[in-house]
């Protein structure tokens, strides 16, 4: 019997090739796009916005969500996309912007002053006014900052040109240096300040103590003012996304439905296409954006030589956020909880961070929609990252200790549960493994510069350059952004720039 014959591999050209789905690449991708290269972007790893468990879709983890308009770099980049106008749309203020959940104290945290004084005169009375005075002093050290970012320094420094420019360009910031204190420093252990303190992992991506510049630019953004957006920030990554499209660029997969990239090619020291484990579709490129974990990209990699894998082995995940989500009855849970709050002091030992959201029902005949008589609690706290080999046990005894702890602020919440869900054990097999990362705390073991840094937006091999949330883990949102730019305008640098579009 005659077969049909199999059609060639097709072969793609593009200028620009993103992998993966974190943040500061898609912007980066759609910058480029914008100014006239024609970009592929491949979603290799991307989460989704929800995972469906038993007939409801649930969030993979709770997020604080500042404006990224506060930040020079994530201004910059709506602009320059014509975004600005409609990013405000769908942002939708937190109310309060941060409820900070103590064992003796609850305070809501609002951008209005007056508003931030009269809840802290209710519930620290006379050593209000000292309180405030520190919080006034972080915002201004906030925006203190702003001028040395928004001059867009080389951050990670690549070389001993960068690191002079850096160093000099530091020598203009507020205190001269990096020798200033912290903020909230002067607070001590006042239990408001070390509840803030622990804020810092669920904002940023860097494990340990919090370096001061980041410290000061992640909770000068919380006092500002927190959002939540449609899906978080994913469907930030979502609209930047479209962007491309909409620029004349391709998009390969979907954070619903992720492609797999099988490997990239090296040829002479360069990367010159990529291969995806579902086509036989050969995508060529000028030039390559990892938007994916560094660990992920060595494995996709071989041919990337020892220089490449020594620079991937400079940052790794050590912990990451364990999510437990339950669906509650509407009107559950106390009228005094806030949309999100920040809980600390419990014998959970670590600060949580707990969010209360619309819960909606998935449908396979009919599209998600909300239920009005139940609500989701979902609550996220950070444990090691582990091997596989004991993953369901070690899950199920930090979920448990996180279900105990939410009981503390809480009691007998589970009570008027309609059922309790883990995504790390509950959501589809394709999506377990390292796509479940949604917000993981890195260790970087190279010299640092300001303690914010990972790896460098330049990589060892001349046409691969990093743009994902290991470039300025300690930055976090602020940082991606910013490597979005850096990244943006190196790229264009080395293929050449193009007349922009008008």
């Amino acid at each position: 019997m005659q077969t049909a014959a199999k059609p060639p591999p097709t072969q793609r050209a593009y200028d620009v090739c993103v992998l993966g789905s974190q943040l500061g690449g898609i912007a980066a991708g759609a910058l480029l796009a914008r100014r006239g290269f024609r970009v592929l972007h491949l979603d290799h790893d991307g989460l989704g916005r929800a995972y469906d468990d038993q007939g409801w879709q649930l969030p993979y983890g709770p997020a604080l969500l500042p404006s990224p308009r506060l930040f020079p770099s994530g201004e910059a980049v709506l602009s320059e996309l014509s975004l600005t106008t409609d990013l405000g749309r769908l942002l939708e203020h937190s109310v309060p912007d941060l409820q900070v959940l103590l064992p003796r104290h609850r305070l809501d945290l609002f951008r209005d002053d007056a508003a931030r004084l009269a809840e802290l005169r209710r519930e620290f009375g006379a050593d209000a006014a000292r309180v405030e005075a520190s919080l006034s002093e972080a915002l201004r050290l906030f925006d203190a900052e702003r001028p040395f970012l928004a001059a867009r320094p080389p951050l990670p420094p690549r070389g001993i040109v960068e690191r002079f420019r850096l160093s000099r360009a530091r020598r203009h910031s507020p205190d001269g240096g990096d020798g200033g204190l912290s903020p909230l420093a002067d607070l001590g252990d006042h239990p408001l300040a070390m509840a803030l303190r622990g804020a810092y992992p669920f904002l940023a991506h860097l494990d340990g103590a919090p370096p001061r510049l980041g410290m000061v630019r992640v909770l000068g953004a919380v006092l500002r003012g927190t959002h939540r957006i449609p899906g978080g920030e994913v469907g930030l990554r979502e609209i930047l996304r479209r962007r491309i499209a909409e620029s004349r660029g391709d998009l390969v997969g979907s954070a619903e439905a992720p492609t797999i990239a099988e490997s990239l090619d090296v040829e002479r020291g360069l990367v010159t296409s990529v291969r995806l484990a579902d086509s036989d579709d050969l995508f060529v490129a000028r030039a390559f954006v990892s938007a994916t974990d560094a660990q992920a990209l060595r494995r996709i990699v071989p041919g990337g030589g020892e220089k490449l894998a020594a620079q991937l082995d400079q940052v790794r995940p050590v912990r990451r956020m364990l999510t437990v989500n339950w669906v509650m009855r509407a009107h559950a849970l106390p009228a005094p909880l806030g949309q999100t709050a920040l809980a600390h002091g419990t014998t959970l030992g670590e600060p949580f961070l707990l969010q209360v959201l619309p819960a909606v029902r998935s449908g396979r005949k009919s599209e998600p929609e909300q239920s009005p008589d139940a609500c989701v609690l979902t609550a996220g706290a950070f444990v090691p990252a582990r091997g596989r080999d004991r993953e369901a046990e070690h899950i199920s005894e930090h979920a448990a200790r996180i279900r105990a702890a939410v009981g503390e602020f809480l009691p007998f919440f589970e009570r008027q549960a309609l059922l309790e869900s883990v995504p790390l054990l509950a959501a589809a097999a394709h999506r377990r493994g390292t796509r479940l990362l949604a917000h993981p705390l890195y260790e970087v073991k190279r010299g640092q510069m300001l303690g914010v840094t990972g790896l460098p937006t330049r990589s060892a091999i001349p046409n691969l350059f990093f743009a994902g949330r290991e470039v300025a883990p300690g930055l976090g949102l602020e940082g991606e952004f910013h490597a979005a730019l850096q990244a943006a305008d190196r790229i264009e640098a080395y293929l050449g720039k193009k007349p922009r579009p008008k």
